[in-house]
């Protein structure tokens, strides 16, 4: 379940503005359609699920949207200084703070589902991870060195297009040496995501209940428990580079992909916007420690 709403919250942060008021808008069915894709949900477990999908949706219009829309503020507030700015640094923890409590709504989604799996769904289950990990596999782990340092390059090369158009050949330079200075997480990541599930299917085959399953989730998803001092040290690396790159990048955005990048955001605030609930309170992003630290 955390996959289907990271998806929905990245679709909403990283798409063109059609796709990502389709995917809020149609929130409700891309996740009950995950869920008989994931576990072969039937109509009666469906039924019963409903309701609190329903509400939960509602609760991240209230609650989590405004903090999103926020978030598309003030990168459109990044966006349009020239120079680097502190708000590199706001932007990238407040992402890491969406993806957290977008995390705890999945698991709030999540428990009650998987609790009420039957065994035939139990390995339907299994057998949908173990293709997204091969999958994953294929994806992130060429076994050939050179081939995956460029693979993961040209990922970020085309996300950050997505934004500004076309980069030119010094941009291009700083954002491979940037991913050639940040730590490969991927080998890491799924290694425990491995373990991770297989765990959880273990607790699903005891009949494990949804308060067990919420606990064991929201120490996954939510707080990321059980990694080792050295992982924590490279995922601190990894934030800073990508802190660094975005202040480097901000120094060299041309007009025209400046410009190009301010349309985008405020097109997608103004559409996301329109979701808000009446006479919504304005939503401050100042309880992350690097956004108060920047007075942004």
């Amino acid at each position: 379940m955390l996959r289907p709403v990271i998806i929905i919250l990245l679709a909403v942060l990283g798409s063109a503005c059609s796709r990502a008021e389709f995917a809020y808008r149609n929130a409700d069915w891309l996740l009950e359609y995950y869920a008989w894709q994931s576990v072969s949900i039937d109509k009666s477990q469906l039924e019963q699920w409903r309701p609190l999908l329903q509400s939960t949706l509602q609760r991240h219009r209230e609650e989590e949207l405004p903090l999103v829309v926020a978030y598309l503020d003030l990168a459109g507030r990044t966006a349009r200084q020239a120079d680097a700015t502190p708000g590199a640094a706001c932007l990238v923890d407040a992402a890491l703070l969406l993806y957290q409590r977008h995390a705890r709504l999945a698991v709030e989604l999540g428990a009650p589902l998987l609790a009420n799996l039957d065994a035939t769904q139990i390995r339907h289950l299994a057998g949908h991870m173990a293709q997204r990990h091969q999958d994953n596999v294929e994806r992130y782990l060429n076994p050939d060195p050179a081939q995956r340092q460029e693979a993961r390059q040209e990922r970020i090369l085309e996300r950050i297009e997505n934004w500004t158009g076309d980069l030119n050949d010094d941009q291009r330079r700083r954002i491979r040496e940037a991913v050639d200075r940040t730590p490969d997480l991927s080998p890491l990541w799924l290694a425990q995501r491995g373990h991770r599930t297989d765990a959880l299917l273990a607790l699903l085959e005891t009949g494990a209940d949804a308060d067990v399953l919420s606990e064991y989730l929201e120490s996954w998803w939510v707080h990321r428990d059980g990694a080792s001092a050295e992982t924590l040290r490279l995922w601190r690396i990894a934030r800073d580079e990508l802190v660094r790159l975005v202040d480097e990048l901000a120094t060299t955005l041309t007009d025209r992909q400046r410009t190009r990048l301010e349309r985008r955001l405020r097109d997608l605030h103004d559409d996301l916007a329109g979701f808000l609930p009446d006479r919504q309170q304005p939503a401050s992003l100042q309880v992350v420690p690097s956004c108060a630290a920047a007075s942004v």
